[in-house]
């Protein structure tokens, strides 16, 4: 029997984990031990895997595997390895080629198909990352023939972006989240972010925003915008949005 031991709270950082998680339930009957913010995206977990989540760090299990983010992290820098292939070769396995995917199951719930989701917000991102407000704003008013919902924490400011063809979408479940994500007729535009991992996940196309040269965080599938961020116009975007 082994415990898996996963000490980060990220959304988009144990959405990476996952992947080898459901590997190592293959090997031997699994029970881990996750951050709480974590449990929300542990629940999606299939079922048939049968992993139990375990809150102490008993003696009776075989093997206990402490799962280290930065020295995954050093791998993938090392190695040029997204995140979740980077966990695979922590723990010496086999690393999987192309990136695997979590496999995900949740409730799905009928959300109305905005043309675009718009995750302008970031946890852990350095200023010189993220897009500017006011670009965001030229973004939805040089598109008035699109519709734009924005997303975020409740920690966010409201009112971020404005305009007839925006909506808002705060600190609402994350299984609404998910499904509103699916239901995007063109898919989502975001900075490196716990919604731009959640859509390689998903399989939801991504616009995104990243001058980050490693591919740990990089959606794989994303089309991506590469200028310096902190300078990007909206002109630009709109530029890369329709002709893709």
């Amino acid at each position: 029997m082994t415990l898996l031991i996963w000490n980060d709270g990220l959304i988009g950082d144990f959405l990476g984990v996952i992947p080898v998680i459901i590997d190592l339930s293959k090997r031997d009957e699994l029970h881990v031990k996750i951050h709480p913010e974590a449990t929300t995206i542990f629940s999606m977990i299939p079922k048939k895997y049968n992993i139990k989540l375990q809150e102490r760090e008993d003696t009776f299990y075989d093997v206990i595997l402490k799962m280290d983010i930065s020295r995954a992290f050093t791998i993938s820098s090392e190695k040029n390895y997204y995140m979740s292939q980077a966990h695979f070769a922590f723990l010496g396995l086999q690393v999987p080629e192309p990136p695997l995917k979590a496999e995900l199951e949740f409730e799905e719930i009928r959300m109305f198909a905005y043309d675009y989701i718009i995750a302008p917000f970031s946890r852990s991102l350095p200023a010189n990352q993220c897009w500017q407000r006011e670009e965001w704003q030229r973004l939805v008013e040089l598109m008035p023939e699109s519709t734009f919902c924005i997303i975020g924490h409740e920690r966010d400011p409201k009112n971020y972006v404005l305009g007839p063809n925006v909506s808002e979408m705060y600190n609402e479940p994350l299984v609404k989240v998910i499904n509103l994500m699916k239901s995007a007729k063109q898919g989502l535009i975001s900075v490196v972010s716990g919604p731009s991992h959640l859509s390689f996940h998903l399989g939801v196309k991504n616009y995104l925003l990243s001058n980050q040269n490693m591919k740990w965080g990089n959606n794989p599938e994303a089309i991506r915008l590469e200028d310096y961020i902190p300078e990007l116009k909206a002109e630009r975007v709109v530029e890369l949005l329709r002709g893709n």
